[in-house]
């Protein structure tokens, strides 16, 4: 019996070690040509993009590095457009390799990873370039969880950032409403009666001059429209407004339009008007 036990404690010793040993394969990152790799669409406009494995190859010799913004820019412009950015970055790139080419570890033996904050999580697409006109598109290495370790692209982005070039991506409207809460369109408030019961708004609006789209804005602060009292009497006309949609518990996506000129109300549609501060229109300048 005690052999038994002594055999099974070298067999389990030897596969423990065997298992700090070893650690998971990873890929080697394929050279190309680098005027074939682009970036590709930011979040949430293009695709979740899956995180690449792929390590550098010895023989490849980085330059210069190319990263891409992970998500679109929190202003639309007037014409409808959105913006990303794709940076280059030169200096000592050897850093950065060493975190890329780091092993993965193997995967918990005990399922207690929370990956539950990293589901919608989105790192800047990159790819490394030489001076002969090749590059490749590394990935990460995983820890236990299965997550990437993103050092090697922290790496990159403390390197000096030499040019930067800015993309646009054309929205539809639904687009615009659905990514930035409010709706290109202008529609004119509807008053009612009543104060609504409104959690604090956003920070994403769409702003009208006379009518017309001028982009969105984003306000410094959330504003919360519960504090606020109601309107005085009030004839003069708007003509710079922002929009943004906001829910009470019986209705949702309902507008509420804040006047930056004229009464300088706020204005929940079917509700009263309400006063807005100075504090909350500073918030849009």
């Amino acid at each position: 019996m005690l052999r038994k036990v002594l055999a099974l404690v070298v067999i389990l010793a030897v596969g423990a070690a065997a298992w700090h040993l070893t650690t998971p394969n990873r890929p080697i990152a394929r050279i190309v040509p680098a005027e074939s790799l682009a970036c590709a669409t930011p979040y949430p406009l293009g695709a979740h993009r899956s995180t690449p494995l792929a390590t550098v190859p010895r023989e490849f010799e980085p330059a210069a590095a190319i990263t891409c913004d992970a998500f679109l820019s929190d202003r639309v412009s007037a014409d409808k457009t959105v913006s990303f950015v794709q940076r280059r970055w030169e200096g000592d790139i050897s850093t950065s390799i060493d975190l890329l080419n780091r092993s993965s570890e193997h995967s918990a033996w005990i399922d207690d990873c929370d990956t539950s904050t990293y589901l919608f999580a989105e790192l800047d697409e990159f790819w490394l370039l030489d001076d002969h006109g090749r590059a490749i598109r590394p990935g990460f290495p995983q820890d236990s969880c299965g997550l990437p370790k993103p050092g090697g692209l922290a790496a990159i982005m403390d390197l000096t950032e030499v040019s930067a070039v800015e993309h646009r991506v054309p929205l539809s409207d639904n687009q615009i409403n659905d990514y930035y809460y409010c709706s290109p369109e202008y529609t004119s408030p509807r008053a009612g009666t009543g104060r609504p019961t409104v959690a604090p708004l956003g920070s994403s609006f769409c702003k009208f001059d006379s009518g017309i789209f001028a982009g969105t804005v984003s306000a410094d602060s959330t504003v919360d429209v519960d504090s606020l009292p109601f309107a005085t009497d009030c004839e003069t006309e708007a003509t710079e407004v922002a929009t943004t949609r906001y829910s009470t518990g019986s209705e949702l996506g309902q507008q509420l339009t804040i006047e930056l000129d004229g009464c300088r109300r706020v204005i929940p549609d079917g509700y009263a008007p309400l006063q807005a501060t100075e504090e909350l229109l500073a918030a849009f300048w």
